[in-house]
């Protein structure tokens, strides 16, 4: 499947499943490292379950803000770490 993203660049996407995304977040970034998986949850239930930042607080045993500043440091790694076209904010843009 091709889509455009929001600079109008061509994207193919692959017909990978789950089992390949996972796999290549391990054997690219996390890898054994139960931080980095520990973060990958939280986004995940972030974005993928909607949970608030009161839910993850409690589930995880951190303060919000802890929480909070985890979620911007993983996407901003895992943006580095693949490559992935920059946010408008991050450009200057609006």
């Amino acid at each position: 499947m091709t889509v455009i993203n929001r600079w109008s660049q061509k994207v193919i996407l692959p017909r990978l499943g789950m089992d390949d995304f996972w796999r290549d977040v391990r054997l690219h970034y996390a890898g054994a490292d139960a931080q980095k998986w520990k973060a990958l949850a939280m986004l995940s239930l972030r974005v993928n379950a909607n949970w608030s930042l009161d839910m993850l607080s409690e589930t995880f045993g951190h303060e919000k803000g802890h929480i909070s500043r985890t979620l911007t440091n993983l996407c901003r790694e895992l943006k580095s770490q693949f490559e992935a076209a920059p946010d408008e904010e991050e450009i200057g843009g609006s």
